[in-house]
Formats: structure tokens, sequence, C-alpha cells
């Protein structure tokens, strides 16, 4: 039986590991606290003292009744749950390195199956929806510059929210040739092209707002970075206003990454190759970016038509005249 405490390896695992040698970011970090909150949350409903667990209060069981309680007690999409448990399983290969003479333990945890999940394509925005909500803001006003100049670099670069809110004006090159730099996942930087219209947008809004370099691009009125939740609070503003005009009917409420997955969408649509599609994005792995391949079965049918050979032609009948009259005699006798 291993005597530490499970919260010497979990502040070991977050403090040695995740930040010291994997250089994980912040967001990331988040995400992996959340899973060990939503855990020790879980624990503690069933009785448990959190302060006194050990690595034997939890076992191959507790794993599996803690992905169920995620999925049928708090309503988390099967996607959630699997991610909650790509989170442990690493943990658990941390604690394993450790202290091998609980392998049997920890192997039993690490080897949970994920669970199926339907595989649906990314949601997206047709280019008419994109172009309605770019917009809606009113740019004879400086709060109306903003947006737009947000809104627009949000699609048009198809960065991640997290990307955009950590961007300074010195990340943004404007001129000939309009450019981002961005720090990405994992601590990757990549650089964006951006078109010269949303350029000159850009360039009039830190003018208005008279933003210096080494300032943050987007800040909200107490001069903080914007957040996640400021961001869509604005997309669905304009969304509103858009639906109480009957100018549009958006079904659902928009974010930054529906902007993300619309932006990619439409460049495979457009026929960019999803190599480049991939590094614009910033994927690691070309895997992740053919979901998009399969967002509009009608751009996937047209392409299919075009590369395909006429297997039939245009002379051939398929029912001499004898079989058509009998055809029509049976029809008949259907009415």
């Amino acid at each position: 039986m291993n005597t530490k405490p499970l919260s010497h390896y979990i502040q070991s695992y977050f403090m040695s590991y995740l930040i010291s040698q994997r250089g994980y970011g912040s967001n990331t970090i988040s995400s992996y606290r959340d899973t060990f909150k939503l855990l020790f949350l879980f624990l503690s409903e069933n009785g448990k003292k959190v302060t006194r667990l050990s690595l034997d209060d939890i076992d191959q069981n507790c794993i599996i009744e803690f992905l169920q309680w995620l999925e049928f007690r708090r309503d988390n999409a099967v996607s959630t749950r699997n991610v909650r448990l790509a989170h442990l399983k690493p943990f658990w290969g941390y604690v394993l390195s450790m202290a091998p003479e609980i392998s049997g333990h920890c192997s039993q945890i690490i080897n949970i199956p994920f669970k199926k999940a339907d595989k649906k394509p990314p949601s997206y925005m047709t280019e008419a929806e994109t172009s309605l909500l770019l917009g809606m803001p009113d740019c004879t006003t400086r709060s109306g510059i903003r947006h737009v100049a947000m809104l627009s670099l949000l699609y048009d670069s198809g960065c991640r929210v997290q990307e955009l809110i950590d961007l300074n004006v010195a990340d943004v090159t404007l001129g000939s040739i309009c450019k981002l730099f961005v720090k990405g996942k994992g601590n990757k930087f990549r650089e964006i092209p951006i078109m010269q219209e949303t350029g000159k947008v850009l360039n009039k809004y830190i003018q208005i707002y008279k933003l210096q370099s080494d300032k943050s691009l987007f800040s909200n009125s107490r001069g903080d970075r914007l957040t996640r939740a400021g961001i869509s609070h604005i997309m669905n503003k304009y969304k509103n206003i858009a639906n109480e005009q009957n100018v549009a009917a958006f079904q659902e409420n928009v974010s930054p990454h529906l902007m993300r997955h619309t932006k990619a969408t439409h460049l495979v649509n457009h026929g960019v190759s999803i190599y480049n599609v991939r590094d614009f994005l910033g994927h690691s792995s070309v895997t992740t970016t053919q979901v998009y391949l399969t967002s509009n079965p009608e751009v996937t049918r047209e392409a299919i038509e075009k590369a395909s050979l006429k297997t039939v032609p245009d002379s051939v009948e398929y029912y001499s005249s004898e079989e058509k009259s009998d055809l029509l005699a049976f029809l008949e006798t259907l009415i």
C-alpha cells in the first residue's frame, strides 16, 4: 500500500510535470485542473473527504462511476466525458512512473476505454450569414469600429479565441502584407496572413483608439484583456439584433469557435488544400483538420461528380418499347 497522500502526486503532477516538463499553457492547465475539481466534487458527494484521499481511494470502478456521473447527472456530452478521461489517464501514467509498486492499480485506470460517440461535422455559418454578422456593427461609432475590427479579424484569421485575446498591437503587421503573429497551443508560434480589407479596418481601429504597440489589441472598459465570455457577448449581441430586425434567423448562439469552424469550412469549400488549412489553423495533425471535409455534403457531391467518369452513354435505353408499354400498364393498375 502506498502511504503518500493523493495531494502529493497531484501537486507534483501539475508543478513538476505539466508545467515544468511539458510546458503546457494556462488554458491547458486550467482544463486539467477543472477535471480534478469535478472528480473531487464527485467523491465529496459520495462521502469521501477530499483532504484525506489516498491513491487507494480511486480505482477503476471509481473512475468509471465518475464518468457516468458526468454524462448522466451533469448531462455532459460523450465527447466531454472522453476529454475528462483523457485528462486523468496521463496522471495515472505519471503515478505509475513514481510508484511502480502499484502498477496494476494504475494500469487498470489507464486501460479504461473511451466511449464511442457520434461524429458530427462542426457547425458553421454560411457565407451569407457570416457577411451579415460582420456587417451588423455601426461603423460610424467608436464601439462599432472596435467590434467590426474584432469580428473581422476573428473570422479572417481563423484564430482561436485565446490567440485573439493574447494579441498585442505589436503582433499585428499592417501594410502591403498584413499578418498576425500568434502564440497557439503548446506555446507554438505561427504567422497568419490576413486580407487587406481586414488590415484597413484594424488600422482605423488602432488609430481611433490611439493604441500603443505594447498594449493588448482588444481590451474591455477597465483596460483589461477581453475574455472569452466578453467576445461571445459581443457576437451574440449582433446576432440578436439581426434576428430582431428579421434580416437573419440564427438558430443558436454564435461563438468565437463557431467563427473558427466557419472560416475553416469556407476555405475547404473553396478548394484550399487540407494541408494549407491545417497550417493556417495551427493544427498539429491533418487528422484534426479533416473533419471540415465532411461539413458540406453538397460540396462533396459536386467534387465527386466532377471527378467521376461517365459510365452510362446517353444512347442507352433502359427499357425496350414493349417493356415500356408493359410498365405503363402496370403503373395504371396502381391508381
